[in-house]
């Protein structure tokens, strides 16, 4: 597959998400826009987001990539549902 890194989605359901985001805002002074209360994003040179909610969330670090040509698909999405299947 080309293409580049494109989202990564990470669980947050370890902690709380306010702890997280106080973890990775002072290490890396990441900064972060929230989603509802369970889901927050950031744009740090890699777009990403954390979801604390244990339903959502996934199991482990999910990195998506999206060819090139799939430009227009729900990144979030399908990195889930190729993470489900794996």
């Amino acid at each position: 597959m080309t293409g580049k890194l494109d989202y990564l989605e990470m669980p947050a359901t370890g902690g709380t998400l306010d702890r997280v985001k106080a973890f990775y805002s002072a290490v890396f002074s990441w900064s972060f826009t929230d989603y509802g209360p369970t889901y927050s994003a950031f744009a740090e040179g890699l777009d990403g987001g954390f979801q604390a909610d244990g339903q959502d969330a996934p199991a482990q670090l999910c990195p998506c990539s999206i060819p090139k040509d799939l430009r227009n698909i729900d990144r979030r999405r399908e990195c889930r549902r190729h993470h489900r299947q794996s």
